[in-house]
């Protein structure tokens, strides 16, 4: 793959003038390859001689950027693990008192807005031999955190114990994380949506259920 410019703008940023907006294109361009790359074959697919061809630019000049690989590894890991913490920021805000109605439709929204993100955080999961995959991981284990302080004042949950609601949480965020990547690859989103929702309902169902 190519990154190519399309119209006055590439990655969202404008065709460059100067020598720093040249620099920022450039830049743009080998972090777009480096998503790309990450997307579909994982941290081991970020290979400079690859980067630099789909970028459009010579291997050397991947260094007056990026140190090494391993720093534009980092740098996609806190992109999407910021992105799971702003759809966490969403779920948690919005004034829904019904989380099986309300979070899918977001999640779903946020992987159509950005599908590349989730396809990068799914692939980063799973590379638990890469340093980035803490990053990740981390990312994950605080939206468990929030999505069950969240889920603990419902008063559908109210009765239930600690533990429980601890599990419904993990049980919530891999339900989302494969909505997000489903939508993400191209399923239907509205099909993934209901069976999100269909699988939340019996998560916090069943959580009601101890005490």
């Amino acid at each position: 793959m190519r990154i190519q410019a399309s119209g006055d703008s590439i990655t969202g940023v404008a065709t460059p003038g100067t020598r720093a907006e040249q620099k920022r294109h450039t830049r743009a361009l080998i972090v777009a390859a480096g998503r790309h790359a990450v997307a579909t074959r994982g941290f081991s697919g970020l290979v400079v001689r690859e980067l630099a061809r789909e970028a459009g630019i010579v291997p050397t000049a991947f260094y007056r950027h990026f140190e090494s690989v391993d720093a534009l590894a980092t740098e996609i890991a806190a992109g999407a693990a910021e992105a799971l913490g702003e759809l966490v920021d969403d779920l948690v805000a919005g004034p829904a008192s019904d989380p099986v109605v309300d979070w899918p439709g977001r999640a779903s929204a946020a992987a159509v807005r950005d599908p590349q993100t989730w396809s990068v955080l799914a692939r980063g999961l799973v590379d638990t031999a890469h340093a980035d995959h803490r990053v990740l991981s981390a990312a994950v284990d605080s939206a468990r955190r929030r999505l069950g302080i969240t889920l603990g004042r419902l008063e559908t949950l109210s009765g239930a114990d600690g533990s429980a609601v601890d599990i419904a949480a993990d049980l919530v965020v891999v339900v989302l994380l494969r909505l997000l990547v489903e939508v993400a690859v191209g399923y239907d989103a509205r099909a993934a949506v209901e069976e999100c929702t269909g699988r939340l309902r019996v998560i916090l169902a069943g959580a009601g259920t101890v005490s």
